[in-house]
């Protein structure tokens, strides 16, 4: 008798560990979804849904091919999304609808090479909202690929070019918790790769993604695999791996610029507040030779600067940040994190991925200014090297890491870009054709035959980069969006994340 009322009461323990468990698992699934903006509420796309009408631009000043000139009072027809002529000296066919394009410049759309959707799909709306044409997803899902579908079929948005999640080396019970709660693969066997580098190929996957701490047995099975699958790897450079290990592989393309310097900080033996100089004489020493190696080895960059700018006033200064930043379009659920311990992409002061802790030493807090900003001076002096040897440098934001806000980081990374010594032209090329060339679409320049991404804007950026701010329209293959569209775009967005949001942001704006 008395051994069935233990095994009772057993059971009955075993059931409410078990309920506990399942509620639980629920519970944070529930904030895991919250923190990646799953729960936001979803902007309905349909009255942005425009067709791909035939339309002629007249008197409109055209960005050369090159990106080194306006050509002044030229003429583009456009039909069907695609660019049919560019000229000064033509007709227009009946049936093209003209716009009066006299004192506007067009340029390419722009293309964002490094941005984070997650499960927001209101950033599509920020992307073209912004000029953005064309983003390219770093930490791809399934539902990403679906959003490329629907876009492709008509849905307001950039076109979409979707590498895989990341991919670390880790531990069992460690690579389910990543996968499920920061949307990282991880790899186990490298006898695997290949095939599992088919299966995302086999899925529509544009790139594998690979990341810090991926094995060096790992790096040499996806090395080897790429040219077999047909399928380019880019990303990080891991841990595990000398600098001098990537040249010549099938790396060939790194997501940072962040990536070189830390490499650099490794040979360096890993710089402190205390030799902050002569770890920058190091770069600076290293920056023309590490240029000619990505030349050589026909490697891209994606720059990611104005992120490296902003971890300081992040670190030491996250109000400011904040205010500086368009934070009433950033999706609430990733800029709040209602889960503090789990630091994975906070915006807000108590979430900040960034921030410094409450505690940190008063007397540190100088160093640690000096540190940080060496960090994004040893990013400037490699840029600077790389706009002089014609490196591949793509632009890209990083957008959705604090305080890159989808859209309008774009054009906060020109300017930053252009304070590195690229030119407003080399900065444009960095943002429209290096990387549709690099990607071999055609996309990115305004010539016959190429998709109709285009920006209308009201000033000249080969004078002030700046002036990419000053949009007209945006044309996104083919498909026309004025000035009341966009704003109507952004308008939409602020009110869906109000509706979503749980912390008061007013102060910010």
């Amino acid at each position: 008798m008395q051994i069935r009322k233990l095994k009772k009461v057993g059971y009955g323990l075993l059931f409410v560990w078990l309920l506990s468990t399942l509620v639980f698992l629920l519970w944070l699934n529930n904030e895991v979804n919250q923190y990646w903006g799953a729960h936001t509420q979803v902007v309905d796309p349909s009255p942005f849904q425009r067709g791909q009408d035939a339309m002629a631009l007249v008197n409109v000043n055209v960005l050369s091919a090159d990106g080194e000139q306006m050509l002044p009072k030229q003429t583009v027809l456009i039909s069907h999304g695609e660019i049919k002529y560019v000229g000064s000296e033509q007709n227009i066919p009946t049936g093209f609808a003209t716009i009066d394009a006299t004192d506007q410049y067009l340029i390419p759309g722009l293309i964002d090479s490094h941005v984070h959707l997650w499960q927001s799909p209101n950033d599509l709306l920020l992307y073209l909202a912004n000029g953005v044409t064309h983003v390219r997803e770093m930490n791809g899902s399934e539902e990403h690929l679906q959003w490329r579908e629907e876009i492709q079929a008509g849905r307001p948005g950039p076109d979409l070019f979707v590498a895989s999640r990341r991919h670390n080396s880790s531990g069992m019970l460690a690579g389910w918790f990543n996968r499920w709660t920061a949307k990282i693969n991880n790899v186990t066997d490298a006898q695997s790769v290949a095939q599992d580098m088919q299966a995302l190929k086999d899925s529509g996957f544009d790139a594998i993604k690979i990341y810090t701490k991926l094995s060096a047995e790992h790096f040499s099975a996806f090395n080897l695999a790429a040219d077999h699958v047909g399928l380019p790897i880019l990303g990080h450079i891991p841990q595990t791996i000398e600098l001098s290990e990537i040249w010549g592989s099938q790396l060939k393309e790194l997501a940072h610029v962040e990536e070189l310097v830390k490499a650099l900080d490794r040979e360096f033996g890993g710089y402190d507040r205390h030799s902050t100089t002569e770890f920058l004489a190091f770069v600076k020493q290293r920056s023309e030779a590490i240029a000619k190696q990505l030349t050589n080895h026909d490697m891209a960059v994606v720059s990611t600067f104005d992120l490296m700018q902003s971890l300081v006033t992040q670190k030491h200064a996250i109000d400011q940040a904040l205010q500086d930043s368009e934070l009433q379009y950033v999706n609430p659920g990733i800029s709040e994190s209602t889960l503090p311990s789990i630091r994975v992409m906070g915006w807000l002061p108590e979430v900040n991925i960034y921030r410094l802790s409450h505690d940190y030493p008063e007397q540190r807090l100088a160093g640690n200014r000096l540190y940080w900003q060496a960090y994004a001076q040893a990013h400037a002096i490699l840029l600077e090297a790389m706009a002089e040897q014609g490196v591949k440098v793509l632009a890209g934001t990083d957008a959705n890491v604090p305080v890159m806000v989808p859209g309008f980081s774009m054009h906060d990374e020109l300017v930053a870009l252009n304070g590195a010594g690229f030119t407003a032209s080399q900065a444009l090329y960095a943002a429209t054709r290096a990387p549709a060339d690099w990607m071999q679409i055609k996309t990115g320049r305004i010539e016959v035959g190429y998709q109709a991404d285009l920006l209308l804007l009201d000033e000249n950026p080969l004078l002030d980069i700046n002036n990419t701010r000053e949009i007209s329209a945006v044309i996104n293959n083919g498909r026309w969006y004025d000035r009341e569209a966009m704003d109507a775009m952004l308008a939409a967005v602020a009110k869906a994340n109000d509706h979503s949001r749980h912390e008061h942001i007013d102060h910010y704006h």
